[in-house]
């Protein structure tokens, strides 16, 4: 059972992580989606992208740092967080938007890594 629930939750995941192929901007964010997607889905016990939060993008930042950037680099997993947003902003046209500082002047964000 646990396993069919595991599965509804990966599939419901990924039908809200979908792109269409014919959109401008797919090569360009598609990776970073899917990047972000198998972190929520393997880190956290979220069914709903509207409940993807600053928090859980910051995990996302904490991840590949305790990872030493074995993926992708760190620029990369800004630009990933970036594309997300545009991705919930202007692909799934979504009000609630993670507010997501990424300025030199956010000293506790970059205290926190």
């Amino acid at each position: 059972m646990p396993k069919l629930k595991e599965e509804y939750r990966w599939n419901l995941l990924k039908q809200q992580f979908d792109l269409d192929p014919s959109n401008v901007m797919y090569k360009e964010i598609k990776e970073s989606l899917n990047r972000i997607l198998h972190y929520v889905y393997s880190y956290t016990d979220i069914k709903f992208i509207d409940f993807i939060d600053e928090k859980v993008l910051y995990g996302y930042i904490k991840y590949h740092i305790s990872i030493n950037f074995s993926i992708v680099d760190f620029m990369q997993v800004l630009k990933d967080i970036k594309n997300f947003i545009f991705f919930l902003e202007n692909i799934k046209n979504r009000k609630a938007i993670p507010k997501v500082d990424f300025s030199t002047s956010n000293v506790r964000l970059w205290l926190r890594f």
